[in-house]
């Protein structure tokens, strides 16, 4: 059962598991690097509480402060073919150089308060790097306060996580995953990292599984990098609705999420004086250079309803564990939606894990064409100078929508070693194929297809 996602059904909200190694955890035991881990180990993250050692104090004082945090210092290093380089997501500028100690770096810190039976507030800070202009206030992943209704009942006011996979509220923290990070190829394109709102958590149990429903509703706003431009657009997710239904059974859970939002883009300035350009060509009279060139326009970046469905499958078991998620994202315009997904398994050895990841990305849509074709047909109007310059122009658009579109695969091995308590050393290594226009989650990447191994060594750590 998820502590981060509800509190839990008991007389007092004080109460937190012990922690728990997962390296020592018995053949059948529901501890470990996944779901299992990040309850016991997460918001709070269990660490002990100022007053742990006196539990019984704890149960009955109004007022209790918890304070926790977690950190990544990580090194990633990325050899290509190409002049690429390497990005954790799409919500940050990416690595300055081959190797980065930026990319994969974060600090996290956490305080949680119940002022009273049946309340508590959380404020958790995640201070990494991020993308060129985004505000102080993203650094504020989690900014709520939670109500306990009865004991299957939550309700939350404030600023959460979408919930819409697996690692919705551990995607941050490294020391909850099995991985160096989480798979890019799935996460690394998720442009919204917190919804400002409310949502509602019902439990129920049968024999065989406990059950979790969750609706959230709230507006969010997110600061995104386009990589290859190398500059950063604002992304308003508005009227945002986001449905979830877990099971949990033994060491499996299965969760299935679908959300709905009307996504609001602010372009900058060379974004907003390209579709101006492009909006007086489509109003010349020559119908087919007009429809191209508000299809351009469009597609320049995503606006309107945006629809993402996702499935997710996890196992937790003392020696094996895995996790695979699909989903499908629609988009209004723009060429960012597709379908992404990722498969894992891995194994334990005592302290020692090792485990297989690979990834898969597709665009809806095939990569738009440049039009070549303007300049003889806008000749006898505006001139051929005029023309080239336009048909230029088109082509400055195509490749500016085509940068938003993701398409790769990846294949990775890793070991993680839990050498110190609520410590992990972490070493990981992946081949990544891309394919032509689908260079999105690359920092200067290209329209040329690429092949990168990329080398990563994280250190992770809770307290």
């Amino acid at each position: 059962m998820h502590l981060v996602d509800k509190m839990q059904p008991r007389p007092s909200l004080l109460k937190r598991p012990p922690i728990q190694e997962p390296s020592r955890a018995p053949k059948g035991t529901k501890n470990g690097t996944g779901r299992h881990l990040a309850a016991a180990l997460l918001f709070p993250l269990c660490v002990a509480s100022v007053h742990a050692d006196d539990e019984a104090a704890a149960d009955t004082t109004a007022s209790h402060l918890q304070l926790s945090g977690f950190g990544t210092v990580g090194l990633s290093h990325a050899h290509s073919n190409r002049d690429w380089l390497f990005a954790r997501e799409l919500t940050q500028v990416g690595a300055s150089g081959n190797t980065s100690a930026r990319v994969d770096s974060r600090l996290g810190l956490q305080m949680n308060w119940a002022p009273a039976e049946r309340w508590e507030t959380v404020l958790q800070l995640v201070l990494r790097q991020r993308a060129k202009n985004a505000g102080v206030d993203e650094a504020v992943e989690w900014a709520f306060v939670g109500y306990q209704i009865s004991p299957d009942l939550q309700l939350r006011l404030g600023r959460t996580s979408p919930d819409i996979f697996l690692q919705a509220d551990v995607r941050n923290v490294g020391y909850a995953l099995p991985w160096a990070r989480p798979n890019i190829e799935f996460y690394g394109w998720m442009p919204i990292n917190s919804l400002d709102g409310a949502d509602l958590s019902y439990i129920w149990r049968t024999e065989h599984a406990d059950w979790t429903a969750k609706v959230q509703l709230g507006n969010g706003m997110n600061t995104i990098q386009a990589l290859r431009a190398d500059d950063s657009l604002r992304i308003h997710n508005r009227n945002t609705t986001v449905f979830t239904l877990s099971r949990e059974a033994g060491p499996w859970l299965i969760k299935a999420s679908y959300a709905r939002a009307d996504i609001h883009v602010r372009p900058n300035a060379n974004l907003r004086q390209l579709q101006q350009r492009l909006q007086q060509i489509a109003a010349l009279p020559v119908p087919t250079v007009a429809e191209q060139a508000q299809t351009l326009s469009d597609d320049l970046y995503p606006q309107g309803l945006t629809q993402y469905a996702s499935l997710g499958l996890q196992y937790q078991s003392g020696i094996w564990f895995g996790s695979a998620e699909a989903s499908h994202v629609d988009m209004a315009t723009g060429l960012s939606g597709g379908w992404r997904g990722y498969a894992s398994v891995g194994r334990r050895w005592q302290r020692l894990s090792a485990f297989l990841i690979a990834g898969l990305s597709r665009a809806n849509r095939e990569p738009l064409t440049a039009p070549l074709s303007w300049a003889p047909a806008l000749a006898p109007i505006i001139g051929p100078q005029a023309a080239a310059a336009a048909t230029g122009l088109g082509v400055a658009a195509t490749e500016a929508a085509n940068s938003a579109r993701f398409e790769q695969s990846s294949l990775g091995l890793g070991l993680r070693y839990d050498f110190a308590p609520r410590t992990a050393l972490k070493l990981q290594v992946d081949q990544v194929s891309t394919r032509a226009n689908g260079a999105a989650a690359w920092r200067n990447g290209s329209a040329e297809p690429g092949r990168t191994q990329v080398y990563s060594a994280t250190l992770d750590f809770i307290f």
